[in-house]
């Protein structure tokens, strides 16, 4: 069977997985490694039995390589793709898929426009759980959609920003909470919800001693006039990740296990009919068991983006499928320090000269 040929950019912590899941893959074949660091790189490439490469780019001249996968922090992300592309290699980059929406837009022209294919990491969809509550969703057994929240709060020390330069701040990182960690979350809520129009964002920085948030929210209005609140911190020792999505039939809960309530009669009926302190509507709760013996996370993302390239077809996540989350992210902290609710979709200019104000800067502080 064909295999596609991969080389992994970056090879410490989230690179790691990438390796193991194209080891492990059915589709795709390991071929070689690069990394700046010298140390990490010959060790991985001796347990791996591939090539090690420090230039990258010396790595993207090799033409056994069809694809490769990049691991690296997020200021390298958009750059290294877009190299990548030139070289004719199928990229597969890890989210956010840039910095800026701007960045993801030249991303998916100069895919598109070499006939190659682009796919962005976001394993949270491949989840069975998640996969189910989509399903549901998408079925109408829970009827209309008209809100939904998400909590994504997290917790991470002062000495996670400090390990690595690149983190906490503006220029390498580009953001915090929000385009690191709760990114998985926004791809969810959008993924589930579909597309925001409009969205009023606040982020701040409470605890950590860095450039960028550690407490964002916003109130997110949807293509189909749903309205949704989201809210995430690397703030919380006592983490919680929490979805509940209301429709006129009934609603989700996804707090550590998963529950769907089928209402009797619909939202309408229900406050049509009832009497003037009526609290008697019957719903049944029940559990939502997922399909079992899938593939799921990074293994389930590398399988799908070799496929694509031997099928022809477009990845799940494609470019512009991993632009949405990217943009709502820019979106909130564009709201937050102007002060207002901004439309989707974004202006793109705005964003990125404020983007380059508070590069390097601790005292721009968002509007309240």
């Amino acid at each position: 069977m064909e295999k596609v040929k991969i080389g992994v950019i970056g090879v410490k912590g989230i690179g790691r997985i990438h390796i193991d899941s194209i080891v492990s893959s059915e589709n795709a074949e390991l071929l070689a490694i690069a990394d700046i660091n010298e140390e990490a790189g010959k060790t991985v490439a001796s347990s791996y039995k591939v090539e090690w490469y420090k230039n990258y780019e010396e790595m993207l001249g090799l033409e056994t390589i069809d694809a490769v996968t990049i691991c690296t922090p997020h200021f390298l992300h958009s750059q290294m793709a877009l190299k990548a592309l030139a070289y004719n290699k199928h990229v597969l980059v890890e989210k956010p898929m840039a910095i800026s929406v701007s960045e993801a837009d030249e991303m998916i022209q100069k895919s598109r426009k070499k006939g190659l294919k682009l796919g962005v990491v976001f394993q949270e969809r491949t989840k069975p759980i998640n996969r189910e509550i989509k399903r549901l969703i998408d079925s109408g057994e829970i009827g209309e959609i008209y809100r939904a929240c998400i909590e994504a709060c997290y917790f991470r020390t002062q000495a996670y920003y400090d390990r690595d330069a690149w983190r906490g701040k503006w220029a390498t990182e580009g953001g915090g909470v929000l385009i690191n960690q709760a990114i998985h979350d926004v791809d969810l809520l959008q993924w589930l919800l579909g597309r925001p129009v409009r969205i009023q964002g606040q982020i701040s920085t409470v605890y950590h001693d860095v450039e960028v948030e550690d407490l964002a929210s916003a109130t997110i209005l949807f293509e189909n006039r749903a309205q949704g609140i989201f809210q995430a911190s690397t703030t919380d020792p006592i983490r919680t990740k929490r979805l509940e999505v209301c429709g006129d039939k009934g609603k989700i809960e996804l707090d550590g296990g998963a529950r769907q309530a089928i209402l009797k009669k619909t939202v309408r009926e229900y406050i049509a009919s009832g009497d003037v302190w009526d609290n008697k509507q019957k719903f049944q709760w029940f559990e939502i068991k997922p399909e079992t013996g899938i593939i799921s996370g990074h293994r389930a993302v590398i399988e799908d983006f070799a496929q694509a390239i031997l099928s022809d077809r477009e990845p799940s996540v494609n470019g512009e499928e991993g632009r949405i989350a990217l943009e709502i992210i820019n979106a909130i902290t564009l709201s937050s320090f102007e002060g207002k609710a901004v439309s989707l979709p974004i202006d793109r200019k705005a964003y990125v000269d404020l983007l380059e104000r508070l590069k390097g800067k601790r005292n721009i502080s968002p509007r309240t």
